[in-house]
């Protein structure tokens, strides 16, 4: 066992994630692969033991981030542990590569390739907050089809490919997308493990989340602005965007009083500190002119190392209460008193989001309980609709809680046929607890099928969370396809039929289309068929009848009515219960199975 002086590595996940690692290492041609651990997890440890045991074995290692304080705090962990490692990080003051591990950040590091790092070999790097790579690029630049300008990462990375092709590459982070896109793919080719935060939370690693939202009173419209597509990365909006979205907000000084009233109201009665995420500068001068006396401070790219410093040092000690920040205080910061975090601007990006909440829910630690805080929650506060602005397309689960909470608030709510739990009316799977692999319920209320095992995933998944099938060509550009004329075939009205599968523990459902085709010369009608095991005890296969109840038959009453069928003849007795679709998407797979993808009914209604 690595030894790692003081400190231990957690048995629940730290272990096992160091122990998934060295697996994947000594395997043959490693490729690129990444450890998925929310905030909290504790992923500076992790990269400090396999740090440690690469250079014991006589390994040189490199470990990137993004930001000299993140930098800082992985190798000030690193000696803590024992291991000895340099600092290469122009906004930290060195650039050493005396030891044979070193930290840096990765645009200093860009700008010593040919120097520094000109003929260094490498046999590990280690990427922290790795969803930063741009994976497209960094493939395109390895085969050498990259026409644009690389990135620093991609210059990074072929650079060391070139002077070691045997590089083992491991990446870090707590949200695994960019944009709309999971990071597997061509580069990121595989996940070692997942540590989600509502697993954390369950160990007490964690305080849980909980959510508010502003009324119709307390809120800002600023429904023109939406999330970033998958193109855009992990980038929030851009500098044009912010001032736009600044210059609206700071019109109405009034609402930003209203809700600052509210706000303060809240947070008097909360220990801790209260992050304020604003559209910009002016922005934050504005809500400062609402906040108690020499209660705030104010940090922005602009502000100095030094200013910086003082400021989160103020909020860790409680000298100050409130933080107001742009988007600059998203990684990298451990302030664990921190209890609050508002939202007053949108927030392009899930993977900033998920970091921005992430900032309040560390447990509170020796010092901070000393000094008088409490701390059993970390709550967000949204007056600009930004977890409604994502939509119902990803399968996460701090934003189905936050739908849950959304749809509580505002009384849209549905019930999990699974588990009864209750949920947004835009969940994508239910935030039921369960005792299975990632401990959450197994119900998608939407969602696409792996074809390779029959399991249920995210609709927008593009590998699945059982078997790592990829559901979605990453090498594709297209996504989320929209369905044109020629791709839908007509129900030839009235052919829907339902009769039991031949060994009677089924339901097989017929659609007529009115479409041919021809076999050996002979023209053949296309027929569909879908087959639902109902009474199944396989977790697939009973998602598989609820969602197809849901599509098929109008009314949460009529519906309940069709669940508490008993028998394979009762389902068919009621069969006039469900309505037939005008047109479907119909290709028969490699195995001779339809697959039906999207339908569409007389209402004009689309599901799928």
């Amino acid at each position: 066992m690595i030894d790692l002086g003081k400190f231990k590595l957690r048995e629940e996940y730290q272990l096992p994630i160091h122990n998934a690692t060295l697996d994947h290492l000594r395997t043959k041609d490693a490729k690129p692969a990444f450890i998925d651990a929310s905030v909290g997890a504790g992923k500076t440890l992790n990269i400090a033991a396999i740090a440690k045991h690469s250079q014991e074995k006589g390994g040189r290692v490199l470990i990137l981030a993004r930001q000299g304080e993140l930098v800082k705090q992985n190798s000030e962990m690193a000696w803590k542990c024992g291991l000895k490692n340099s600092i290469y990080s122009a906004s930290c003051g060195s650039k050493s590569t005396f030891y044979p591990v070193v930290f840096g950040t990765e645009g200093t590091i860009a700008g010593a390739l040919d120097g520094d790092f000109a003929t260094t070999k490498y046999d590990l790097l280690l990427i922290d907050e790795c969803h930063m790579v741009h994976h497209q690029d960094t493939t395109l630049s390895i085969k050498g089809k990259n026409e644009g300008e690389p990135t620093q990462y991609t210059k990074i990375i072929t650079h060391l490919l070139k002077l070691n092709p045997k590089l083992r590459i491991i990446g870090y982070t707590g949200s695994p997308y960019r944009g709309k896109e999971t990071i597997i793919g061509e580069f990121w080719q595989k996940k070692l493990y997942e540590v989600p935060t509502m697993y954390l939370v369950s160990l007490g690693y964690l305080v849980p989340p909980v959510f508010g939202f502003g009324d119709d009173a307390h809120k800002y419209d600023l429904a023109e602005w939406t999330p970033r597509d998958a193109d855009k990365g992990a980038s929030d909006y851009g500098a044009k965007e912010l001032q736009a979205m600044q210059r609206k907000i700071t019109k109405d000084k009034q609402l930003t009083q209203i809700i600052m009233e509210e706000v303060v109201g809240i947070c008097q009665a909360r220990s801790g500190g209260v992050m304020i995420t604003c559209a910009g500068k002016k922005h934050c001068e504005q809500v400062a002119e609402f906040l108690p006396e020499d209660s705030w401070a104010i940090i922005v790219d602009s502000t100095s190392t030094k200013a910086r410093s003082q400021s989160l040092a103020d909020v860790r000690t409680g000298k100050i209460k409130y933080i107001l920040q742009i988007g600059c205080l998203t990684t990298g910061i451990n302030i664990p008193p921190l209890s609050t975090s508002v939202i007053l601007r949108r927030i392009g990006s899930l993977t900033l989001l998920t970091q921005l909440i992430g900032r309040i829910l560390r447990t509170l630690e020796d010092e901070d309980l000393e000094r008088g805080f409490t701390k059993i929650d970390g709550l967000v506060l949204d007056y600009t609709d930004t977890f409604e602005s994502f939509g119902d397309i990803y399968d996460d689960p701090m934003l189905d809680n936050a739908r849950a909470a959304k749809g509580k608030f505002i009384s849209e709510t549905q019930d999990c046929p699974t588990c009864n739990s209750v949920n947004s009316i835009h969940a994508v799977r239910c935030i039921g607890a369960a005792a299975n692999s990632d401990g959450r319920c197994d119900y998608f209320f939407k969602g696409s099928m792996c074809l390779r095992c029959d399991t249920m995933n995210a609709p927008t998944a593009r590998t699945c969370r059982n078997c790592d099938a990829i559901m979605i060509d990453p090498a594709k550009a297209l996504k989320n396809k929209a369905y044109t004329d020629a791709d839908w075939k007509e129900v030839i009205f009235g052919s829907m039929s339902m009769k039991p599968t031949a060994n009677k523990d089924g339901v097989c459902v017929e659609y007529s289309l009115n479409s041919i085709y021809t076999v050996n010369g002979k023209e053949m009608q296309e027929v569909a068929r879908e087959y639902l095991k109902p009474f199944s005890t396989a977790p697939h296969e009973r998602q598989k009848w609820q969602s197809f109840v849901s599509t098929h038959i109008n009314g949460r009453g009529f519906q309940a009515i069709m669940r508490k069928n008993t028998t394979i003849n009762d389902i068919i007795k009621n069969k006039a219960m469900f309505c037939m679709p005008s047109h479907i998407t119909h290709r028969v797979n490699d195995k001779g199975f339809s697959i039906i993808n999207r339908r569409r009914f007389l209402s004009g209604r689309e599901e799928g």
